[in-house]
């Protein structure tokens, strides 16, 4: 017999308990392995339908979910890759403490049976591209919710102020700002090596590289992407800080056309 999951909407997200419901990513930290411990751990951002920067602008960061993942095994562990990526959770514990927390543990010595399935929201085939199992559960009408969840998305990012990150600057601020800040960059050129990717990024400030993993191949050159948690390790060049990201801002945003239109509005200025 097939278990019918009942989905909850965050805003109805009150009681500390178990529960199943499709997130909308804004936000994700790369798996890392926690310290002493043979266990990975990653820390993604989400909205949905009823908390978002639109519907809560002055509170969203303490109304949206703080999805924490942990698990034994790194190929269980979620890699998105997309600014509005849909992640489905099943028997996720939210716990609220200062922040909204809901927690998956998928480890062998753990309790807890949720898992999650991540969507590409650039992808027309409603088909999973990340799973914590194989043995994911999908009806027509998961389909159906996947679906419309992607289209509300996809309009939701066309707005101004659907997209806010507090710890942006630009590449022209890298020296004078730590570690842990974010950026907003369009990738001009991308260079595979042996055992690395060469991004070469640009803003309306700067331009330089970005050397890392092999892993971010998904990108492609004319992207726009927001890099989380960067250090420099010269002028020019970038490195990923621990935990740091990389997620592709889809060309319908409000986010992605605010950087091309400002970057072409440059260039018009330097061809005067």
């Amino acid at each position: 017999m097939i278990t019918k999951y009942i989905y909850t909407e965050f805003s109805d997200l009150k009681e500390q308990g178990e529960y199943n419901f499709y997130g909308i990513i804004i936000d994700a930290s790369f798996p890392i392995l926690e310290p002493n411990t043979s266990k990975y751990t990653s820390i993604i951002k989400l909205i949905d339908q009823t908390t978002n920067y639109l519907t809560n602008p002055e509170d969203c960061e303490e109304k949206m979910i703080y999805l924490i993942i942990k698990s034994d095994k790194s190929e269980n562990m979620p890699y998105p890759k997309h600014i509005g990526d849909i992640i489905r959770i099943h028997y996720g514990l939210y716990s609220p403490k200062n922040k909204r927390n809901v927690y998956l543990n998928l480890s062998q010595d753990s309790k807890n049976i949720g898992d999650y399935c991540l969507y590409d929201i650039t992808n027309k085939n409603i088909e999973p591209y990340n799973c914590s199992s194989d043995k994911y559960i999908e009806e027509p009408e998961d389909k159906d919710k996947i679906n419309e969840i992607i289209n509300w998305t996809k309009n939701y990012l066309k707005n101004e102020g659907s997209l806010i990150y507090p710890y942006k600057i630009e590449l022209g601020e890298r020296n004078k700002e730590g570690c842990d800040k974010d950026l907003i960059v369009h990738v001009t050129k991308k260079v595979n090596l042996n055992d690395q990717l060469i991004l070469f990024i640009q803003d309306e400030s700067d331009g330089c590289e970005l050397h890392t993993y092999k892993f971010f191949d998904f990108v492609k050159e004319n992207d726009v992407i927001r890099i989380r948690k960067f250090k420099f390790f010269d002028n020019n060049n970038l490195l990923l800080n621990d935990g740091g990201n990389i997620l592709v801002i889809i060309k319908e945003s409000y986010c992605y056309k605010q950087l091309i239109n400002g970057l072409n509005k440059k260039l018009k200025q330097i061809k005067e």
